[in-house]
């Protein structure tokens, strides 16, 4: 008798220990998420297509995509960084929930990532009929939609939560030591490729250029099928323009869209010195168009001679080396002109200068 009512003893004292413990997770962590709700990972099977990140305070907002070719594109028609794009591709591919937020701290956390979270949305390529092998009717879908707040007090991991929930998570990449919400920056210069153009000469549809000091020496050049070719007037509503052309020349200028890439972005100290040495006027404008419909555009401007340089010379001279450009109407960079050399061309450069006559 005694034995048994040992045992009834210990089996209540156990219930109220597991009743206590059910009560206390209860006041701290809401058992109301759904599965769904802490899965924030996306599959590495899924065909990725679009990232859009934007911060809730309205400053920055950035989309990248997947263009034709499978090169991922920034804001349109800007290269994207492709070792950026890889990581956090590999990031959300290996997102894991350490543990929900409390009760206790919801409030003040669901605060900050209203003020201070970055809402990143995932599409995907889906497809309407799915069966094994059989996929057709390609479309988009959005797979992922996530708010993502600063890291945790501890550093560990990132405060994160799905826009379908109301319940916040402390999510980490395992395998690192620190959160990881700098990752997720919606802004242009974290993730732009140093290349402006990187266009075959088979893609290209149009080529304008508009040179400010002589309007004359400005054209559009449209390559046709095979090596042909035409020009017209950047002006007089685009007429077209008759005159002998250096084929060669122009064909090489058609195929030198690769690879032109700027320098360096300034930063804080570097813009106020890009501000002091850039002539106000543009000296070129240049403008691709693919067949694709993308369009990238420069203006080049002219850099004054650090003044070490000039020190003890009259009147300003210009840099031979390097100008500014701003790309998209966007952020000015630094660039060399041996990289951009063969495409600022104007519209003399073209045209076969008469053969001069045998001397006697």
């Amino acid at each position: 008798m005694r034995n048994r009512n040992a045992k009834l003893f210990f089996l209540f004292s156990l219930s109220l220990l597991l009743l206590g413990m059910i009560i206390f997770w209860q006041s701290n962590v809401s058992s109301s998420f759904r599965v769904e709700d802490r899965d924030f990972s996306i599959d590495r099977e899924l065909d990725v297509i679009r990232i859009e990140m934007e911060s809730l305070s309205g400053e920055d907002k950035i989309v990248l995509h997947k263009d034709d070719q499978g090169r991922w594109r920034l804001d349109g028609s800007l290269y994207a960084n492709d070792l950026a794009v890889r990581e956090l591709l590999g990031v959300l591919e290996r997102l894991a929930v350490r543990q929900p937020v409390s009760i206790a701290n919801r409030n003040r956390v669901e605060e900050m990532l209203l003020q201070e979270g970055v809402l990143v949305d995932v599409f995907i390529m889906a497809h309407r009929v799915n069966f094994g092998n059989f996929r057709h009717f390609p479309y988009e879908r959005r797979y992922q939609s996530v708010i993502i707040g600063p890291d945790t007090p501890d550093g560990e991991s990132t405060y994160m939560r799905k826009t379908s929930s109301d319940v916040a998570f402390k999510v980490l990449r395992p395998g690192y030591e620190t959160g990881i919400s700098e990752v997720f920056r919606p802004e242009q210069r974290m993730w732009r490729d140093p290349v402006i153009f990187d266009v075959e000469y088979e893609s290209i549809y149009s080529v304008s250029v508009a040179v400010y000091e002589n309007k004359g020496e400005s054209f559009v050049l449209k390559p046709l099928t095979g090596t042909d070719y035409k020009f017209f007037s950047a002006e007089n509503n685009g007429e077209k323009l008759h005159f002998q052309a250096d084929t060669a020349r122009v064909l090489r200028f058609l195929s030198s869209f690769r690879d032109i890439h700027y320098e360096r972005l300034p930063d804080a100290e570097g813009e106020k010195i890009r501000k002091e040495l850039m002539f106000e006027q543009p000296f070129m404008e240049i403008s691709v168009k693919t067949k694709d419909g993308m369009q990238t555009s420069i203006r080049a401007f002219a850099r004054k001679t650090p003044e070490d340089d000039f020190r003890g010379k009259e009147g300003i001279s210009q840099d031979p080396n390097r100008f500014y450009v701003q790309v998209n109407e966007g952020e000015y960079a630094l660039a060399q002109y041996y990289v951009f050399n063969r495409i600022l061309r104007p519209l003399s450069f073209f045209k076969n200068k008469p053969a001069e006559p045998p001397s006697d």
